[in-house]
């Protein structure tokens, strides 16, 4: 009962922070593209 809950919960949170990584990249890319003296 326990490994396909365990296997459930790892490929849900898989694409989920794969997508937060790739969405918070992006953002830091568009708001780097438009203020470049902040860094």
């Amino acid at each position: 009962m326990v490994e396909p809950l365990l296997s459930g919960i790892v490929l849900g949170l898989v694409p989920v922070t794969l997508a937060g990584l790739f969405v918070t990249a992006y953002l830091q890319y568009r708001r780097g593209d438009r203020v470049t003296s902040s860094f």
